[in-house]
């Protein structure tokens, strides 16, 4: 489910100084995506528990959060 987020483990590792990067859109953007697509497998799994159905509505905001959190973060560090 996390595959998409995995491939980009060192991006994420390195947000803060892509983030500042003025040249790093398309790389943002596909770490936007990674977390989208994610949340996407997250949400569209099957099966378990109630609780279990819970959490992944959970992870799933979550995911979609951070997607958002990240977008904003970059649009700051562009307006300094």
């Amino acid at each position: 489910m996390y595959e998409a987020i995995e491939r980009h483990a060192a991006e994420f590792n390195n947000l803060q100084q892509l983030l500042s990067d003025r040249n790093a859109d398309e790389r943002i953007a596909t770490l936007c995506r990674a977390l989208e697509e994610s949340a996407n497998e997250v949400g569209n799994a099957q099966g378990g528990t109630d609780i279990d159905r819970s959490n992944r509505a959970k992870i799933y905001r979550g995911l979609l959060a951070a997607s958002r959190i990240v977008t904003q973060l970059r649009e700051r560090e562009l307006a300094k």
